[in-house]
């Protein structure tokens, strides 16, 4: 999820990678005109993308009229499956089955309270002033269960078997809360790696009610610890995934991404600069060949596909759609599913896209 929005007053991680990327030209959202339309296209940087993105590789629209999504995630079941997604603006996490049809999947999944007048961080969605009290991340745990980042109520979220709501965690050990549950990681030993930062605040890090610093947060066996902070890391975390061997964790802010060693007991050691420039800045997967596919924010919508090596291979271009009222299109997260686990599905803003790839997904 993932998904640190620019608030205007508040400067939040989206908003910063969108001005760090090269100019595309008029802005997607807020004011002033639309950029021009174009289609979606396929940018090869390396030879070793065709692996993964067969030539003549179509994107195809699953769902609409979102606003701003977030956090996809593929749920198997007895029928093959089926997609579930964030409303931000929404308040729900949507279901999206493989024939395009769309329900709540549940309620009150980002703010749990009766008055959200004093909640919920403040964006744009192309012309439109907007409060974003909805969840964010989504993940499953070895046992199939749903763990989500109730980003507005400050806490990382389990929804039983029986459908109870289970607090895994609130923040810090004494009793200090977290400020926003952005994204997550989810470990083979179920221990969940979570980017906090502040879009679970009206007016962000100015609110009186922050209680610590930003940061990456390890839960595991009951228990919350800080592993990384945001001075460490080098600006405001947002996404976060796990390689598929476990022995590396990669971390985005603002347009870099970092790869750290995870150590035997979950913290993480020494860390080199993986990769940088356009299509980092949001959430991203790792397939199991270890190949990373990260998202710009904001918009337009780049997903950006990187070797294990840290090789740009090439780029995902969603398509922009020009005139009025803005429609804004981006790339929050992605997530593997369907047959054999090749669809990648898009959080794309207002739109959820599924393009069919060769490789195979991972975490």
């Amino acid at each position: 999820m993932t998904k640190a929005w620019l608030i205007a007053a508040a400067a939040l991680a989206i908003g910063s990678i969108a001005a760090a990327q090269p100019a595309p030209g008029p802005s997607m959202r807020g004011d002033g005109p639309p950029p021009a339309a174009r289609p979606f296209s396929v940018t090869r940087s390396d030879p070793g993308l065709d692996a993964i993105v067969p030539p003549g590789a179509k994107l195809e629209l699953m769902a609409s009229g979102f606003g701003l999504n977030e956090g996809p995630v593929w749920v198997p079941d007895a029928h093959g499956g089926y997609l579930l997604v964030s409303g931000l603006l929404d308040n729900v996490i949507y279901k999206i089955t493989s024939d395009k049809q769309v329900s709540v999947y549940l309620e009150k999944a980002g703010f749990s309270g009766a008055d959200p007048s004093h909640t919920g961080a403040q964006t744009r969605s192309g012309r439109s002033h907007v409060l974003l009290i909805g969840p964010g991340c989504t993940g499953l745990d070895t046992q199939g269960r749903l763990i989500w980042c109730a980003d507005n109520d400050r806490a990382v979220m389990r929804l039983e078997k029986d459908g109870r709501r289970t607090v895994l965690s609130a923040g810090a050990p004494d009793g200090r809360r977290f400020s926003g549950p952005n994204d997550l990681a989810i470990r083979r030993d179920d221990g969940i790696y979570v980017t906090d930062n502040d879009f679970g605040l009206r007016d962000a890090g100015k609110s009186p009610d922050k209680q610590m610093p930003n940061g990456i947060w390890l839960i595991r066996d009951g228990q919350s610890r800080l592993v990384l902070s945001d001075k460490d890391l080098g600006g405001i975390p947002n996404g976060v995934a796990l390689s598929p061997d476990e022995r590396w964790l990669y971390l985005t802010a603002f347009s870099r991404l970092w790869r750290y060693e995870v150590k035997p007991d979950g913290s993480l050691g020494a860390r080199t600069l993986f990769a940088e420039g356009p299509g980092i800045g949001d959430g991203m997967k790792v397939d199991k060949a270890g190949n990373v596919y990260s998202t710009s924010g904001g918009g337009p919508g780049v997903i950006r596909i990187t070797s294990p090596g840290g090789k740009l291979l090439g780029f995902l271009n969603l398509p922009i759609y020009g005139g009025e009222p803005k429609k804004q299109i981006c790339a929050t997260n992605v997530a593997f599913g369907g047959p054999g686990g090749h669809d990648l599905f898009i959080a794309a803003c207002d739109d959820v896209f599924r393009i069919r790839l060769r490789s195979t997904g991972g975490r």
